[in-house]
């Protein structure tokens, strides 16, 4: 009878046993659910945003390659034209040049400056601390251009250009500025530039095309 008695108990503790246990897996499966679920939902949001910044990361790349593509394409454009336009209002005889009486005054006392120069050599900071020098650079012979024409009251840098008159080019008189490195003017589309065939030639008109690219126009105000 205790043998029987044994054995129902032991019986009953391996079902309560058993049934605990089975409770205890449930709870904890109840519990981990929603926890494995909310995980999953921000792993879900992570990729979300982590694809929305890749997408954003191409687009702004395609900006930029556009961008890059265009600039390239307005330097080609840019990169070599005539000395002279189409429509010029000027006139070169190969060393001087001429405008007509009817031609804006200051752009008369401009061509008339320019062809006062055509004899000068090129020196670096030549033309700076005086006016009137034996020898000039690019931003110096600009300068005295400009100032013989009273477009300016003093010598600039090419790097102070960069700020002279306004923005693009000019009816008239157009300045082309690489700040800190270069600098020449064009009138009426005749170039008048220090760089040339020659070292040291300084400045001179010039009939053969150049580079444009980089530069930037500048032009008096109302000219």
């Amino acid at each position: 009878m205790k043998t029987i008695v044994r054995l129902a108990i032991a019986a009953s503790l391996l079902v309560a046993t058993a049934a605990n246990a089975q409770n205890g897996y449930s709870a904890a499966g109840y519990y981990a659910a929603p926890q494995a679920q909310a995980a999953y939902a921000q792993q879900q949001a992570a990729n979300a945003q982590a694809w929305a910044a890749y997408h954003a990361q191409q687009a702004n790349a395609q900006a930029w390659s556009n961008y890059y593509a265009q600039q390239a394409a307005a330097q080609r454009a840019a990169a070599t034209r005539p000395s002279v336009g189409g429509n010029s209002k000027i006139r070169f005889d190969g060393r001087f040049a001429s405008v007509g009486q009817t031609a804006p005054q200051a752009l008369q006392f401009a061509v008339y400056a320019a062809n006062t120069l055509q004899n000068k050599p090129y020196v670096l900071g030549g033309g700076h601390r005086n006016i009137e020098d034996s020898a000039y650079d690019c931003s110096s012979s600009t300068s005295y251009i400009l100032i013989k024409a009273g477009l300016l009251n003093r010598c600039l840098s090419s790097k102070e250009f960069a700020n002279y008159g306004q923005a693009g080019e000019g009816r008239y008189i157009t300045i082309w500025v690489k700040p800190g490195e270069h600098v020449f003017m064009t009138v009426c589309g005749l170039r008048m530039d220090t760089s040339g065939q020659v070292t040291g030639e300084g400045p001179r008109w010039r009939t053969k095309g150049r580079s444009y690219a980089g530069f930037s126009p500048r032009h008096p105000v109302g000219l």
